[in-house]
């Protein structure tokens, strides 16, 4: 869920007490869409070195270390500017070398990884394969919370470290066993080794890190900026030091000072952009809109433990009383797609065939009447036979513009078939533990996802999740259960992919979650800002090697370090 201050993307801040690394919740809607002008340019001519890279989002990021962080944006700069996966997926999502120079399979129960040895840590230690023994350890750990144990490595099993820059893991037959990999960022050991697991989330680390990537952390001011620089000592293989000398992530909040840093040229990036106004944006002299294919689909999540969110019923009908294509129209510019389920239309494994539910009022008044809920006493709402109306509460962050847009077009919509909803606009933590506790004290929330390339749904929607962090609408389904327990094991595509449609159009008719609709990234970002390349990978797939056309400008230097 990407959320950013006053429109699309701003609800992201769900992960933040219990996070969330791949499979990701955000407190925001991500804008989604269609190219705008063009792409974020290539770049004409030779890169030029120098200058301070500002990237303008209305929220702050979120702790530097992956193993407590949940929110999407911080996970992707920090697996591309500060720390390094073992291995990365290149253009045509085939695994590269990375922190990793090699490895070999062992048959379908296993890898090898031979690290390189010339990576170091910002603070001069070198790293090897006690780093990346450790990461996992403290990963799998219980006591960590580390919330994609059962999405990364639900079939893993030991890690041994062979020598300094060997290491070798072993794992249950899977299709796809390494995908999550190039999404995991390793720690360093000597830093962090010291502090318990229950208290990771207590590290220094989290808001002083020591990475060892391309760029090393200079300074953070809370709610304000997180400055980086670059590392010269970067691998010349990988692409060595980055071309600019410093990165800031600044703070605004609203959108209106996000453009207009850009458009002063204080800024080079602005995420999640209105994307209502992304096309007129696009067209302005000196700025240029990207969009990014992403994995990401917005939903409301139903708290399946309060009557009547248990009845999928009642679920399917809310979801046909609401005009998901007039959101989308009006709040988005006509950017995204409904969504049918929680497999992404970019996903091997999406079905066409599945179409998503149909705004249809009448029928959500029929499905209602089926499980009891009429107007029985001419006042508009609807009750059942006890007299008690049909009426809740959806959580929503209380910062979010855009939230408060889609909440108010959901009530009027729920309004017209007789279904009586509040807003309940909270701050984001409250949000968080309302959402992720054990209680789930909250009968709705508005919320966004990114999915996974490895498509493990379990941890939000099988039985055996029930009252872990992300199994938020307490959602129990015997047939889902047992496609699941197939699919996550099932090492053919061809034999996976009835199994996956089978579970998109369960998740279709039962709405569990009840699906929006997808939605890539929407940026907007200075003509002056050259070799961006964002796709399904990740925004930041390319952080390193973006450049400046004059190598920084004026007023770079002073929002970077005033």
């Amino acid at each position: 869920m990407r959320g950013r201050g006053g429109d699309p993307a701003a609800f992201r801040r769900i992960a933040r007490s219990r996070g969330a690394a791949w499979v990701c919740v955000y407190l925001a809607l991500a804008a989604c869409g269609e190219g705008g002008r063009r792409d974020a340019a290539a770049g004409d001519g030779a890169p030029v070195r120098g200058g301070t890279l500002v990237i303008a989002s209305p929220t702050d990021l979120d702790y530097a270390n992956p193993l407590v962080s949940g929110e999407v944006l911080t996970h992707e700069l920090l697996r591309n500017a500060l720390l390094m996966p073992l291995i990365r997926y290149d253009t045509a999502l085939e695994y590269q070398p990375w922190l990793a120079r090699s490895w070999e399979m062992l048959g379908d129960t296993g890898v090898v990884f031979h690290l390189r040895d010339d990576v170091y840590w910002h603070d001069g230690v070198r790293t090897t394969a006690y780093d990346v023994a450790f990461t996992y350890e403290r990963a799998i750990d219980p006591e960590t919370a580390f919330p994609n144990v059962g999405n990364f490595f639900a079939h893993w099993g030991a890690v041994e470290v062979l020598d300094s820059f060997t290491v070798r893991f072993s794992f249950e037959p899977h299709v796809d066993p390494l995908a999550s990999l190039p999404f995991f960022a390793i720690v360093p050991r000597h830093v962090l080794d010291s502090i318990p697991p229950a208290r990771l989330r207590e590290a220094r680390f989290n808001t002083h890190p020591v990475g060892n990537g391309p760029f090393r952390f200079v300074e953070r001011r809370p709610n304000d900026r997180w400055i980086f620089e670059a590392n010269p000592d970067f691998p010349e293989e990988l692409g060595g030091r980055p071309y600019v000398d410093r990165l800031v992530w600044r703070v605004i909040p609203e959108s209106t000072g996000q453009i207009a840093e850009l458009l002063s040229g204080h800024a080079h990036l602005v995420v999640s952009p209105p994307g209502s106004q992304l096309r007129e944006l696009d067209a302005r002299p000196g700025i240029h809109a990207v969009v990014r294919p992403s994995r990401q689909y917005q939903f409301i999540v139903w708290n399946g433990r309060r009557a009547p969110f248990d009845d999928p019923r009642v679920r399917r009908a809310l979801m046909m009383g609401m005009d998901r294509q007039e959101i989308l129209t009006v709040l988005r510019g006509g950017y995204g797609q409904l969504a049918a389920g929680p497999i992404y239309p970019s996903h091997w494994a999406y079905p066409d065939s599945i179409a998503p539910l149909p705004f249809d009022p009448a029928a959500a008044r029929a499905l209602l009447a089926e499980v009891g809920f009429t107007d029985r006493n001419g006042d508009g709402t609807v009750e059942n036979a006890d007299g008690t109306e049909l009426r809740f509460a959806l959580t929503i962050p209380a910062a979010v513009e855009f939230g408060r847009n889609v909440a108010e077009m959901v009530q009027a919509d729920l309004a017209a078939i007789g279904v009586e909803m509040s807003v309940r606009a909270v701050d984001g933590n409250t949000m968080i533990a309302n959402l992720l506790s054990p209680q789930r004290e909250f009968d709705a929330a508005l919320l966004a996802w990114e999915g996974d390339l490895r498509l493990n749904l379990v941890d939000t929607f099988h039985s055996s999740a029930l009252g872990q962090p992300f199994q938020m609408a307490s959602y129990s389904n015997a047939e889902v259960d047992r496609l699941l327990d197939r699919a996550t094991t099932v090492t053919d595509r061809a034999a996976a992919i009835p199994i996956w449609h089978r579970i998109q159009a369960i998740m279709r008719d039962e709405q569990p979650w009840g699906f929006f609709f997808y939605v890539p990234d929407l940026f907007l970002a200075s003509d002056r800002l050259h070799g961006v390349e964002m796709d399904i990978r990740g925004p930041f797939i390319t952080l390193p090697w973006w450049w400046l056309a004059d190598g920084g400008g004026a007023g770079d230097t002073v929002v970077g370090e005033d």
